[in-house]
């Protein structure tokens, strides 16, 4: 016979953690359904950076929204990984967040080829279609790029939390996102794809068999979602307001002294 406690443990982390495994793997796979689909070729020619930019922050302001309450809409293991660094995220439910955003990513691409199958058809010879590769700079210096974009990104991640802990809850949070992840593809994607999260990365590369420096894309993202984290948490986040001296010495006085005269 189980355990009765062991038996009530597990029941209650699926009943603590199956919402947000749905949030992120729903929220995932629309991240990269409709982000994806504004990198789809026309005609042959790829289309201008501002259709992915635009697509993936629209979409981020859409899920951040939708899903945040549920999961905190990470769509990106990146992004969770800080949440894990900052003690945001328990250890044991940092990787059924990681499992749910590949295995929506995964769907997302899938059902964005059933949607497109002549665009992908149509793809060039040997590339990945909506697929992130180094583009002018070496894999090396790819994935330096990519740790930088990421760690911009996790940089305000973490401001925000910190933010919300001390109870300046930003309603404009959906939209800084947006627009942060759009500046950042502006800014990286002729040089890397601007990917950001491997997720993002993972899908097109498993469905098409392309796995051409693949490697960049877990690198570098977690790289400097890890380096970013620790940045803010040991150097730019905020001391905690401290109590005045008259509050500690009243509260380290037995309960019996505080009594009214």
């Amino acid at each position: 016979m189980p355990n009765d406690d062991a038996t009530k443990g597990v029941s209650g982390w699926v009943r603590r953690w199956w919402r947000a495994a749905l949030a992120e793997l729903v929220a995932t796979a629309l991240l990269v359904l409709l982000g994806v689909a504004a990198l789809l070729p026309k005609d042959g020619r790829p289309p201008p950076l501002a259709h992915p930019a635009l697509a993936f922050g629209f979409v981020i302001v859409a899920n951040v929204e939708a899903f945040g309450a549920a999961s905190g809409a990470h769509m990106n293991p990146a992004v969770t990984l800080a949440a894990l660094l900052d003690r945001r995220l328990p250890a044991a439910a940092a990787p059924l967040y990681v499992l749910a955003q590949l295995l929506g990513a995964t769907l997302g691409f899938a059902a964005l080829m059933a949607l497109a199958p002549a665009a992908f058809a149509a793809g060039a010879a040997g590339a990945a279609v909506g697929g992130t590769a180094a583009g002018t700079v070496s894999p090396a210096a790819a994935a330096v790029v990519e740790a930088l974009l990421t760690g911009v990104l996790v940089l305000l991640c973490c401001g925000l939390w910190a933010a919300h802990d001390a109870g300046a809850r930003d309603p404009a949070a959906p939209v800084k996102l947006g627009l942060t992840v759009a500046g950042l593809i502006y800014a990286g994607g002729e040089m890397t794809g601007a990917s950001l999260n491997p997720a993002r990365s993972f899908a097109p590369a498993l469905l098409q068999h392309f796995n051409s420096d693949h490697w960049v894309y877990w690198v570098g993202p977690l790289g400097g979602s890890a380096l970013a984290t620790l940045l803010h948490r040991y150097a730019l986040r905020p001391p905690a307001p401290r109590a005045p001296a008259d509050a500690r010495l009243t509260e380290a006085l037995p309960l019996q002294d505080k009594a009214e005269p």
